[in-house]
């Protein structure tokens, strides 16, 4: 998982500064990406142009402590809708938003492998599939 720039800079905010803190989120929502999102989450989103059936879609969280890392990971599965698009697609990054449109990028995250998309395809993401988690980094 990579922090997007908001994200980023909230927890600068948080940890070290006195600078009043965006609104903390309440809900989040996935969204697809053919390609690199960049640091802002932003490039390469799947458009209603590519499948006119695509938006964000929903998803909510179960946190836990694993080897002293705490994560979240998607408490539900996570379905989009069938693909209304004439051909296939590749899906290479999802990413954690605000908003199920416009709003804050909050993490980036590549799928490995990356998942092709049929026309009337669902994407699917089982439960603890998604998954965000911090702790300590040595390198």
């Amino acid at each position: 998982m990579s922090n997007s720039s908001y994200s980023s800079q909230e927890i600068i905010r948080l940890l070290f500064t006195t600078v009043a803190l965006a609104t903390r989120p309440t809900a989040w929502y996935v969204g697809l990406h053919t390609g690199d999102p960049g640091i802002d989450g932003s490039a390469n989103e799947l458009t209603t142009g590519t499948d006119p059936n695509y938006e964000r879609t929903a998803l909510t969280w179960d946190e836990s402590v694993v080897a002293d890392l705490t994560r979240v990971a998607n408490d539900a599965e996570v379905a989009f809708p069938a693909s209304g698009a004439a051909g296939s697609y590749t899906i290479q990054f999802i990413t954690i938003w605000d908003a199920d449109t416009s709003g804050n990028c909050l993490a980036r995250l590549p799928l490995v492998p990356a998942r092709a998309v049929a026309p009337a395809g669902i994407l699917r993401f089982p439960i603890g599939e998604i998954i965000i988690e911090g702790g300590i980094n040595d390198d």
